[in-house]
């Protein structure tokens, strides 16, 4: 079977359309809240250990993911380990 060029160029976009962000799936894909209590806070460490939260944003590390959390009064739980 012979695939035309167009047909090649066409397939990343195609592709594309199904990917979708965290927080367009996190109702459908189990997320975990973070472990705040190992955390002293206001003080979080500055390692970089990068976590994705069910808002689609990357939070630094867990620490700055609970930081934000009971700064802004919300509830966003760890979609993923790494950036988003």
């Amino acid at each position: 079977m012979e695939v035309s060029v167009p047909m090649l160029l066409l397939l990343p976009v195609l592709l594309a359309g199904l990917v979708s962000r965290p927080s367009a799936v996190a109702n459908t894909i189990a997320s975990y809240p973070p472990d705040c209590d190992s955390y002293s806070i206001p003080g979080c460490p500055r390692n970089y250990d990068p976590v994705c939260g069910t808002d689609g944003k990357t939070y630094g590390n867990e620490c700055d993911l609970c930081f934000s959390n009971r700064e802004e009064n919300k509830d966003v739980q760890i979609f993923k380990r790494g950036v988003c």
